[in-house]
């Protein structure tokens, strides 16, 4: 290496360090706000209080963190509000629906945000989405399902409970009558528990080990399919989503939504937070999801840690960005379907 070459190298290493140490300096005094797309007491709501719990001492400066609420169209306020309202300087971040930052390649008006413009600091976990109905109702798999009507409850445009249901519906040929304005999860589950709806599709399995495992060793619900790039190995049965359709056009559409699989529980920063920030966060949250003695508590909450990096999901929403037209357009057709 040159003179010069190294001279270079010194000064991007004196500039890296000087900007993490901007970045650690920030934060001290500081209370970060997480906004969480959903409602109290489902998944995202503890995962953010998880993180709210743990993450500040892996953070240079110790910030408070603090978690709000700001429910609403399967998390597409609180995205919007992040992307157009939220401070950027990297006191407010954000736990969304993955599916969400989709809705502008989709043509959603009311999407008003560039999901390749956020910082992505990285995921708890990915996940296996299950298409999940009710042992009162005389279904026990996808054929069955293309003969009976069946009743799943949703969040609304945009989310899981909405697209996949009625991505089945247009590829595959079931009968799923979608009801929607459930504000999160939870409430999906109490619909399913009490016999309002007799289905959940798009229902996340750490989230059913999480809140309902009892359902799944008793058998109160039946698994029809799996939205994911491969299947949950506890459930080698359940067929995936993707190898359903006839068409290849339609295996790429359910392969587009099941990509939601690996960004399922995204913590993000606004568009525009410094880049240092990013990174220093990035690495606070790598850190604190493979510390040892957190695992084990999220292991006794039933909460599943498999790290995926900031990077990692970046990377998914840019490549669904530059998706085939062709794809999209069947996405969307089913996306925008109510």
């Amino acid at each position: 290496m040159g003179i010069k070459s190294v001279a270079a190298a010194l000064v991007s290493l004196v500039f890296l360090f000087g900007a993490q140490a901007r970045a650690a300096d920030f934060y001290e005094g500081k209370t970060i706000t997480i906004i969480v797309g959903f409602t109290p007491g489902g998944t995202y709501d503890q995962i953010a209080r998880f993180y709210a719990r743990h993450l500040p001492r892996f953070i240079t400066g110790k910030p408070t963190i603090i978690v709000q609420n700001m429910p609403g169209a399967a998390s597409l306020v609180a995205t919007v509000s992040l992307a157009n309202t939220a401070a950027r300087d990297g006191t407010v971040l954000g736990i969304i629906g993955g599916g969400t930052a989709m809705e502008p390649v989709l043509g959603n008006p009311q999407a008003r945000f560039d999901a390749r413009q956020f910082g992505w600091i990285g995921g708890k976990s990915g996940d296996h989405f299950m298409c999940a109905v009710s042992n009162r109702i005389p279904v026990a798999s996808i054929e069955d399902a293309k003969k009976r009507e069946i009743i799943v409850g949703s969040t609304g445009t945009g989310s899981r409970t909405m697209s996949f249901p009625v991505a089945l519906n247009e590829l595959v040929g079931t009968k799923f009558k979608v009801v929607s304005g459930y504000p999160g999860g939870n409430e999906i589950t109490l619909a399913l528990e009490k016999g309002e709806v007799e289905g959940y599709c798009g229902w996340a399995i750490s989230s059913i080990r999480q809140r309902s495992a009892d359902w799944i060793k008793q058998g109160k619900i039946r698994f029809l399919t799996q939205f994911a790039l491969s299947k949950n190995p506890d459930f080698p049965d359940v067929p995936l989503a993707m190898d359903l359709p006839a068409t290849e056009a339609g295996r790429r559409a359910i392969e587009f939504i099941s990509s939601d699989s690996i960004n399922a529980w995204p913590l993000i920063a606004p568009p525009g937070t410094p880049a240092e920030r990013v990174e220093l966060l990035r690495g606070a949250l790598d850190a604190m999801l493979r510390d040892r003695a957190i695992i084990a508590e999220a292991e006794r909450e039933g909460m599943d840690i498999d790290v995926i990096p900031g990077r990692d999901l970046e990377s998914v929403v840019r490549r669904l960005y530059a998706s085939p037209p062709e794809v999209v357009a069947l996405v969307r057709k089913f996306s925008e379907a109510r």
